[in-house]
């Protein structure tokens, strides 16, 4: 039986305890990662799918080597899509064989690096990208992206308008080429989108993937042994919103294992490993009005969590937690951010009680798609700090950085001919 949205929304003692102590100890604005969450959600994906379907991480979604250590000690593979992924994905131990290398072209130091991961496999996205790699001489197994042929329902769609993988009619080039290939074909990736919480959409999308690498396999001739089928799981950030029915996905990828026996069917998870592990804790540094609401400005903003996957959080997501208030009187209030920009608004109209100069606000669900996809040196910030906590274990995984670290790694311009100001 799935946990209840309520129970999940209702943060323990000993959670409130760890987040109290990481302002404490590290300051805000600072990242905190629950790590019992995120071995929750391997754990749960356990019961539900069946045993036959592999999980990888997509590291995209946080590549936080801390996180990534949890990640590998639970047993799963990750997905990675840049060679500073790549490295990051060998330094938190997981293993060549579990590693799935993604991405719409692979550079060259990614190139350098798989010649050294051979058990690696690599999705390859192009025509193009299937012969530079051909030449390459890349020793690893490799799979075909192909662009959906059908619609996406996704919060973050890659459906038949994405820029992504073969389309259906490119496959007939691809077929001439095979047999000239350096490269060890071996399945398919097909990757719909990101963010859904309906089993039945999520189902018509895995589903339509199996149908389209099988159709495709016939096409190019090939006994396929490996489909990534994407995933897009998606979590709850609204306080009204629904959870994603697992156990209904467990069953249609039942029925799909069944159907590409004996090739494996392997799923990119991040979103749903990771988003509600995370707490994104900041300080009230100020007060404002917005659109003739009570505002509060915070030391925050949205470079160190941008929305980037249009999600609304700004309206949609649940108040923050205030960690060291105790009032049942709430009030519309506004969150902004701390940047000199007019969309640097994290919330809108949230029912939060009176706020003071120090108050600490975290934000829930922050564990994916926040430091990671944000612009973050904007302003010349220096990074966040971050930290994780097991129960009332506490482990710092980034130091705060002072301001001057800015200039790190930056070189003045001394001009041989400087010129005389007019």
């Amino acid at each position: 039986m799935n946990e209840s949205l309520e129970d999940r929304e209702r943060p323990d003692e000993t959670t409130l305890l760890a987040l109290r102590e990481i302002a404490r100890r590290y300051g805000t604005p600072t990242y905190a990662f629950d790590l019992r969450r995120v071995v929750a959600q391997v754990e749960k994906l356990r019961r539900h799918l069946p045993a036959e379907i592999e999980i990888l991480y997509s590291l995209k979604s946080n590549a936080s080597l801390g996180i990534c250590d949890v990640l590998a000690d639970c047993g799963i593979g990750v997905d990675v899509a840049s060679a500073g992924e790549l490295a990051t994905a060998l330094e938190a131990g997981f293993p060549q064989n579990r590693i799935f290398v993604a991405g719409p072209f692979k550079l060259a130091e990614t190139i350098a690096r798989l010649h050294h991961t051979p058990e690696a496999i690599v999705s390859v996205d192009s025509m193009s990208e299937l012969q530079r790699l051909s030449d390459e001489r890349i020793p690893n197994s490799a799979v075909l992206r192909l662009r959906p042929d059908f619609g996406s329902c996704a919060v973050v769609p890659a459906g038949s308008e994405s820029r992504f993988g073969f389309t259906c009619d490119e496959l007939q080039r691809c077929r001439d080429f095979l047999p000239s290939c350096n490269l060890d074909v071996i399945g398919f990736h097909v990757f719909a989108g990101s963010q859904v919480l309906d089993a039945d959409r999520l189902n018509e999308h895995l589903r339509r993937s199996l149908d389209l690498s099988l159709r495709a396999a016939e096409t190019l001739s090939i006994a396929p042994t490996y489909f990534n089928l994407g995933g897009g799981f998606g979590i709850s950030y609204a306080p009204d919103g629904e959870e994603l029915d697992l156990a209904r996905v467990g069953e249609e990828l039942a029925s799909l294992a069944a159907r590409a026996t004996p090739a494996r069917i392997v799923l990119e998870l991040g979103r749903y490993l990771v988003a509600e592990s995370g707490w994104y804790v900041t300080s009230v540094v100020g007060h404002q009005t917005f659109q003739g609401r009570p505002a509060v400005i915070v030391d925050g903003g949205v470079h160190q969590r941008a929305d980037m996957c249009g999600l609304h959080l700004r309206k949609k997501q649940r108040p923050p937690l205030v960690l060291n208030v105790d009032s049942t009187v709430l009030t519309p209030t506004d969150v902004l951010g701390c940047l000199s920009l007019p969309d640097d608004v994290m919330l809108e109209a949230s029912p939060l009680p009176k706020l003071s100069r120090g108050d600490i606000l975290a934000f829930s669900n922050a564990g994916a798609y926040g430091m990671w996809s944000s612009p973050a040196i904007f302003h010349g910030s220096p990074l966040p700090a971050e930290a994780a906590f097991d129960g009332s274990d506490i482990y710092l995984m980034r130091e705060r950085k002072p301001a001057q670290s800015i200039l790190e790694d930056q070189h003045h311009v001394v001009r041989k001919t400087a010129t005389s100001p007019v």
